[in-house]
């Protein structure tokens, strides 16, 4: 955007002056001290629409250097506008740019450039210089989030001088619909509650971690940028970062086994950094969660991701190097040496049993010279997570004291189980396991064995499984159609 063209009546005009001359007035030390002489004469045309500045530095004698500031003010220039914020239901906390400003219907005096713009120099401090980032809340309701504002653009005036960048508010009236959370959320949220059964679970060996988790880690990418993701519920509710959501009402979401979905930003924790999304689909493989009580440091933790400028879905180890607190940020935080890169943002850590026990969250860390601190990574606990999903899930589910993809008890048998569909989604007595081919270890007993595809018919079979036994299934999926 440039300043008005040469012939246009609203242009600033400099009349008798010099660029040497006006330098030397700017240099003369009585001019410098004596700023206050500087007197200015406002005009009002009788149609009451244009403004005139006369301004003369009338304490100096400067008679043939007399600088007349000709400018036409329009009504985009020094008006005074609104913008509002109103919501369905009213009454809920209107925060802009992460402060809490009042609750809706919100109103405040704004200059007109933050809508218009400004043709000329004279505006320029009234333009607005950043975005406007909107978030409003109300409880029972998920909330909504927006950026107000598009650009930025460039402001060049007609003699190529860059002024910097500014944004346009994108209208002066917002309407916020809120959704009830009731109505978003649905399906189970599975989670181990008590260190007490962590200790009776066996430590799996991570690549079969890797295997069972992978499918449900997700790969999550927006016009801004990428992250990591996870799902929690076979319905398709999802977690990430807050910091990988913002400003987006839907993500492409892309699963460890290669399928791609859209999911819709349902709900913004900007305390604890966390986001809620919903994808769209059903019978989806799900990660169960676990509180702080489940790892202590020393233990083996793993995280799940797709780091930038790498591949996606990548498997890192480590250990919890401490637990606790972090200076100037809310919850409990798990530090580990398992390397957390730019984009593993959002993704789970996962103890030795494969339960999610914190989100990753890529920080930078310098040390007091400056150089960066290599080896330290940083996940929000297991437990905050399960403190804001107990706001839409009141009942989450309690997990067994045993895990039926690995269940080492002394009576128990293998399960060998292939499908004529590459990497087709293992269930066990309803529980998402891993993919085919898969071995598992199963207690003697009974068990439901399901094999699932996208577009074909599931194949399910009930098998009674015999102490030291081995048994091999091929499932069978035709198409669905």
């Amino acid at each position: 955007m440039s300043g008005p063209g040469r012939g246009d009546p609203n242009r600033l005009q400099l009349v008798k002056l010099i660029p040497s001359q006006f330098r030397r007035l700017r240099g003369n030390s009585r001019f410098q001290s004596n700023s206050t002489g500087i007197s200015l004469l406002k005009f009002r045309s009788s149609s009451g629409i244009q403004s005139f500045w006369l301004c003369m530095f009338c304490r100096f004698r400067f008679s043939r250097y007399v600088l007349i500031l000709l400018a036409s003010a329009a009504p985009a220039l020094f008006a005074k506008d609104y913008l509002t914020v109103t919501s369905d239901p009213p009454g809920a906390t209107v925060e802009i740019d992460g402060m809490v400003v009042g609750k809706t219907p919100y109103t405040i005096e704004i200059p007109g450039a933050y809508l218009r713009g400004t043709g000329n120099v004279f505006g320029l401090h009234h333009l607005l210089r950043q975005q406007m980032h909107l978030r409003v809340t109300l409880d029972g309701y998920l909330a909504k989030e927006a950026d107000l504002a598009r650009g930025p653009y460039h402001w060049i005036a007609n003699n190529g001088v860059y002024h910097g960048d500014y944004w346009l508010l994108r209208a002066a009236t917002f309407n916020v619909a809120l959704e009830k959370a009731a109505t978003a959320f649905t399906g189970s949220v599975h989670a181990n509650l008590s260190g007490s059964i962590a200790s009776m679970r066996p430590a799996l060996p991570p690549e079969q971690i890797f295997r069972v988790a992978n499918p449900a880690v997700l790969y999550l990418r927006s016009s801004e940028g990428s992250g990591s993701g996870f799902l929690i519920t076979d319905t398709g509710i999802a977690v990430t970062n807050a910091h990988v959501a913002r400003g987006q009402s839907t993500l492409t979401a892309r699963t460890g086994n290669g399928q791609n979905f859209n999911a819709k930003v349902e709900y913004i924790d900007q305390k604890l950094d966390i986001a809620l999304l919903r994808v769209e689909g059903t019978n989806f493989p799900h990660l169960s969660l676990a509180d702080l009580s489940t790892v202590q440091p020393g233990s083996s933790v793993i995280a799940i991701g797709s780091p930038s400028q790498g591949f996606e879905n990548t498997i890192t180890k480590g250990i919890v190097s401490a637990i606790g607190p972090m200076p100037n940020e809310p919850g409990t935080w798990i530090q580990t040496d398992a390397a957390i890169n730019p984009g593993n943002s959002g993704g789970p850590l996962l103890n030795s049993s494969g339960e999610v026990v914190g989100i990753n969250t890529q920080k930078p860390f310098v040390s007091s010279d400056g150089r960066p601190l290599q080896g330290i990574g940083f996940a929000l606990s297991g437990s905050d997570l399960l403190t804001v999903l107990q706001r839409f899930f009141p009942t989450i589910s309690q997990l067994p004291a045993t895990n039926p993809a690995e269940d080492k008890n002394t009576e128990s048998g293998k399960v060998t189980i292939s499908a004529d569909v590459e990497n087709a989604d293992v269930y066990v007595d309803g529980k998402f396991v891993g993919n085919v081919p898969s071995t598992l270890t199963l207690s003697a007993g009974a068990h439901k064995i399901e094999v699932k595809a996208p577009d074909r018919t599931s194949w399910e079979r009930d098998l009674e499984v015999m102490n030291d036994s081995s048994v091999n299934l091929k499932a069978v999926l035709p198409n669905a159609h």
